[in-house]
């Protein structure tokens, strides 16, 4: 059994033994920093089975520290997918992910294995489960325009999902991203943009745009103090919280626990 994830389990366990013409995923979401990632991997271990990533900065090689991108070890102990796959320049769209990840759950389901996705994308999360049809994909592989999800059309989601959620009151929540914006610095955050930027990625790249990253460059640029910077990257990221709840909210399947105390 899970050890102190006893509220948890039992719906996953359920989700093992059903009989369901339905492929099986987990799905674990919630806000920036309430230990999606940390769960993850334990139920991984307990299950035998892999990660999906739906993050969409950590598709993105040598961006680690600014995106709190899982360990060597933590990758080597628990495959993963959607991490390190795409060079900085690149796009990566949701309805990409949505087919390559289809295509990955089914392969695991054959296997007898049930795939874990985690991450705080909603729409990467959504489109997913929901089964959403996308149309007009632009050349900048941006969606254009998309139909209604079946979810809507139908009250059913695509798989046997059992989705986690993960929360945490908001004084809590604010702290622990200072806290993790503060220790992303002191882990070298700094020196990192300093050898994207050195080794050729365009400071205008796709996965400079991420929090953490862009203002790192105004540091470095001396628009900004580097306390100044933290500051700014902390603000960012509780306003990007606050902007993933909501969009969270909209998912009513969603089976809500407290993430666990530091």
């Amino acid at each position: 059994m899970l050890k102190g994830l006893t509220k948890i389990f039992p719906s996953i366990q359920l989700l093992r033994s059903a009989a369901s013409p339905k492929e099986k995923l987990i799905v674990i979401l919630g806000a920036t920093a309430t230990g999606k990632s940390s769960l993850a991997l334990r139920i991984a271990d307990e299950l035998g089975s892999e990660i999906i990533s739906a993050d969409s900065m950590l598709v993105y090689k040598n961006f680690d520290i600014g995106t709190a991108k899982p360990s060597k070890e933590e990758l080597r102990r628990v495959k993963h997918h959607f991490v390190d796959i795409l060079e900085p320049d690149e796009i990566f769209s949701v309805a990409d992910f949505q087919t390559q990840a289809a295509r990955i759950i089914s392969d695991l389901n054959r296997a007898d294995k049930i795939p874990i996705v985690v991450g705080g994308t909603g729409l990467y999360i959504q489109a997913l489960i929901e089964g959403y049809e996308f149309n007009d994909v632009g050349d900048d592989g941006r969606i254009e325009k998309s139909f209604v999800s079946r979810y809507k059309r139908t009250g059913e989601l695509v798989y046997d999902a059992t989705v986690i959620g993960l929360e945490l009151e908001r004084q809590e929540l604010y702290r622990r991203i200072n806290e993790r914006t503060r220790a992303m610095f002191a882990n070298g955050l700094v020196d990192e943009v300093k050898h994207l930027i050195e080794s050729g990625v365009d400071r205008h790249a796709q996965a400079m745009l991420g929090i953490g990253y862009k203002e790192t460059i105004e540091y470095l640029d001396g628009r900004q103090t580097l306390e100044e910077t933290i500051e700014t990257i902390s603000r960012a990221t509780r306003h990007y919280a606050k902007r993933q709840a909501t969009w969270f909210r909209r998912m009513k399947y969603i089976d809500w626990h407290r993430a666990a105390d530091d």
